[in-house]
């Protein structure tokens, strides 16, 4: 049975909404600082802080969208040589491949938060705005422990699939 929208359960559909909200608003916000920075520049009025704003939002966008690109399977990948081995090959290739981004992405939380708290001891902040470091590795921490979720997600479904055709 192909996996569908509807037939997912409500806590990924829940989960991926309010992500896709979140990016959205993200993606508004950092469009909106480097549109409002460009004006008020042109306009000489100093936008004390845009650049420090569009780098917190980067980071929301990039957190954001590394699970939501990772869960609906569009994540960066070299296809050309797997799709020439037998399906069955293809698959246990494609799981592997999703269990060591698992591995790789819980690893790099496990690191973000140590670095957070590196920053949190030395008290390290943005210039203008003191916005504090560890705001930007918590944040990301979430966005690589999520990464880490959904390619846990995605190899339980290469696993079924390669179970399926074992089965044929």
């Amino acid at each position: 049975m192909k996996t569908t929208a509807r037939n997912r359960p409500w806590v990924i559909r829940l989960s991926a909404g309010l992500l896709i909200g979140l990016g959205a608003i993200s993606l508004i916000a950092l469009m909106s600082t480097s549109v409002s920075d460009a004006i008020m520049r042109a306009l000489n009025l100093p936008f004390v802080g845009a650049k420090e704003l569009s780098e917190a939002f980067l980071v929301c966008c990039v957190a954001i969208s590394l699970p939501i690109s990772v869960y609906c399977g569009k994540a960066v990948a070299i296809e050309g040589i797997v799709a020439m081995m037998p399906d069955r090959a293809c698959r246990i290739i494609t799981a592997s491949g999703q269990l060591l981004g698992f591995a790789l992405c819980a690893m790099l939380s496990y690191v973000l938060i140590q670095a957070g708290a590196d920053a949190r001891d030395f008290a390290e902040q943005t210039t203008l705005l003191g916005i504090p470091y560890q705001l930007f590795y918590l944040v990301l921490t979430g966005g690589f422990a999520l990464t880490a979720v959904a390619f846990l997600i995605r190899a339980g479904i290469s696993y079924r699939t390669i179970n399926e055709i074992g089965r044929e």
